[in-house]
């Protein structure tokens, strides 16, 4: 449970009714810390906690009340039996059954039913939880229900309203062309009242349909928010950031902007988009397609040899994308060992952007910027579903192109509306508690990193990320590390970016799948034409900031959730086969295990470790004083796969060796 003071950890019986999720009021409970300090016995391993247990520096809390609920309804699976349902969350954060009476109003189900509940009554001391069957998703065999039910789980939207549909057939229709499109513009939406916009006959459009454009993209993407150019001005590179102009067709407070809001993000699961725009919109209209005359948002910046910005302009636009590459294409162009090859547009262009990206990274490195690499697994299905491979995803030259210049532009947006002090949606990164990071010097410690004290700056975090490049742990470091750290979020202030280390930070770059993008771009175009936004959107700005944030959360959670169900899905027909992973977190239950060809994550019961084995919180680890040897966080194990129960959502690791001291 987190808290302004840190993270508590609640024991079942002290939860008090509460459901995950569920604002409450805690108080920390000392005298049950230092009974657990005293017998730190081992505890069952059902239900062990991820990344952690109740060690010996843990808090521990109790629930005192329920401020606010979480959760009106709840996914689970129907069970019946005697004239009553029993619907058991498919969350299994949530720990409470919801009771349904057959006989009150509500939706009929068969047995094995996934069903949407209400609740009409929270669990305490006297009640169950119980309610009605609001929804029947459908049965749990049905193929991709496992999905369906992670998208009820996380509340995503997944059908359009049909005035959003409506509007989104008369865009495509009055705007299929840029020239219909500049009318469009300026008129809003047909029949839409409130929607003209006048700050579009006040800026000129700009014709780049002559610059050599183009557009860096993982291979299976589908909606190109982005495009880049690069040209040379009196001998200086002037790097274009051309961004789809999603706001030329989705006006204020029209159906297709209320549906946006509220979805406020796509959400990438491995077997589907859920799109923030309607398809016609989003893979086709607003996208910068290959060959196809498209409405942008160009931001153009002039650049010196030092990497840094002389100047830099904002305009709306008309581009025509020369080429769609991918990730994998860049980067071999940028290890093309022919000069013909090298010497070919757009690998010139190429090259010469990617040298500018180094200087750009070597710039923010030094300002204390914070780059925190990852491995995303990539899960690739067949036609039903089922996972046949799985794709690893790191950082790469090319990645860095796009990421680069992405940055380069949000901060000059951000720059220039915070130095008119102009209405804003910002991306803000508060620092971490100092006691995030105390937490972790015991860790950092036992991996060999020489520190007396906790890391201090972003610069400190950076320098033990460096340090650890190349070493078996350097993934795990950096995991724990941005796990310290506070979550970035949208506020209409602008306070710090920690992990960027920016002045001024926005996102602005991806209108298509996000809609504080979409946003900054409407309030950009009325500081450009010297208007004032309308009342109305400028008292939405804090709410909009809010909700953003949260479903950037659900989508993320929804989407890990989802990949990691595939993997466990991909590895169940390799049970008896064996793995080797790295040791990703320890507790007193036992230790996690992050397998290395997929990045899925088992657990390791300290029962199935033989005999002699304790843990050692002290030092994150199991050890065994008589034959030296120790399971440590960070430490390369040979495991094999004793199960995989998709029901429940876990693997189950067997360790083959333990590491001699």
């Amino acid at each position: 449970m987190d808290t302004p003071e840190g993270e508590y950890f609640v024991l079942r019986g002290y939860l008090r009714g509460a459901m995950d999720g569920d604002l409450v009021e805690v108080v920390r409970l000392r005298s049950l810390e230092a009974r657990r300090r005293q017998q730190m016995r081992k505890p069952s391993t059902q239900n062990p906690r991820p990344g952690g247990g109740v060690g010996d520096r843990e808090m521990l809390g109790g629930v005192r009340r329920v401020i606010e609920r979480a959760h009106t309804t709840v996914v689970g699976t129907l069970r019946l039996e005697n004239g009553l349902g029993v619907v058991i969350p498919q969350d299994e954060r949530i720990q409470h059954d919801i009771f349904i009476d057959l006989r009150t109003p509500g939706k009929q189900a068969d047995e094995g039913a996934i069903v949407v509940v209400r609740i009409t009554t929270y669990p305490s001391k006297l009640e169950c939880a119980s309610g009605y069957i609001e929804e029947v998703v459908g049965h749990e065999t049905d193929q991709g229900m496992d999905i369906e039910v992670i998208i009820r789980k996380h509340g995503l939207e997944t059908v359009f309203s049909a005035a959003a549909l409506e509007e989104a057939e008369a865009v495509c229709q009055s705007a299929g062309t840029p020239e219909g499109a500049e009318a469009f513009g300026a008129s809003g939406v047909p029949g839409v009242p409130g929607t003209p916009r006048a700050y579009e006959a006040q800026l000129i459009r700009r014709d780049l349909r002559e610059r050599f454009v183009f557009t860096i993209d993982p291979a299976d993407a589908r909606d190109f928010d982005d495009a880049l150019s690069v040209d040379y001005l009196d001998g200086k590179m002037r790097l274009g950031v051309h961004i789809a102009d999603v706001s030329a067709y989705v006006p204020w407070n029209s159906a297709l902007d209320l549906d946006a809001r509220r979805r406020a993000t796509s959400v990438y699961l491995p077997d589907r988009v859920i799109p923030m725009l309607p398809p016609a919109l989003s893979d086709d209209l607003c996208s910068l397609k290959p060959h196809e005359d498209r409405l942008a948002f160009t931001v153009d910046m002039l650049m010196r040899n030092d990497g840094s910005v002389e100047s830099a302009e904002f305009y709306p636009s008309i581009i025509h994308s020369s080429v769609r590459l991918s990730y994998d294409e860049v980067q071999e162009l940028l290890g093309a060992k022919t000069s013909a090859a090298a010497a070919a547009a757009p690998a010139a262009l190429i090259g010469a952007l990617n040298k500018l990206t180094k200087k750009l990274a070597r710039r923010r490195e030094q300002r204390g910027a914070i780059d925190f690499e990852g491995t995303e697994a990539k899960v690739v299905l067949d036609e039903s579903g089922h996972p046949v491979a799985v794709n690893l995803r790191t950082k790469t030259e090319a990645t860095s192109l796009v990421e680069e210049s992405m940055i380069l532009a949000n901060e000059q947006i951000a720059a220039f509306m915070l130095a008119a002090a102009a209405p804003m949606v910002y991306r803000i990164h508060d620092e971490p508690y100092p006691a995030a990071l105390i937490d972790l010097l015991p860790t950092l410690q036992e991996f060999g990193y020489a520190m007396q004290r906790a890391p201090q700056t972003s610069l400190d975090i950076q320098a033990i990320i460096r340090q650890s490049k190349g070493k078996p742990e350097h993934t795990l470091i950096s995991t724990l590390l941005l796990r310290s750290m506070k979550r970035a979020r949208y506020a209409p202030v602008f306070t710090t970016h920690y992990g960027l280390a920016s002045e001024a930070y926005t996102h602005f770059t991806s209108p298509i799948r996000r809609y504080p993008d979409l946003m900054v771009h409407r309030l950009l175009r009325y500081l450009l034409a010297g208007e004032q936004p309308p009342e109305d959107m400028l008292k939405q700005l804090e709410w909009i900031s809010a909700h953003a944030s949260e479903m950037e959360r659900e989508a993320e959670h929804a989407s890990f959730e989802a990949t990691a169900l595939k993997l466990r899905e991909y590895l169940a027909p390799l049970v008896g086969e064996r793995f080797s992973g790295i040791i990703s977190g320890i507790n007193s239950y036992g230790f996690y295990v992050r397998e290395n060809t997929t990045t899925a994550e088992g657990f390791v019961a300290c029962e199935s470790l033989p005999e002699g084995f304790a843990y050692d919180p002290a030092r994150y680890r199991y050890h065994h004083a008589d034959f030296r040897q120790s399971y440590r966080l960070g430490q390369p194990v040979s495991v094999l796969l004793k199960a995989v129960d998709l029901s429940r959502g876990s693997l189950v690791f067997e360790v083959m060796a333990a590491t001699s001291l």
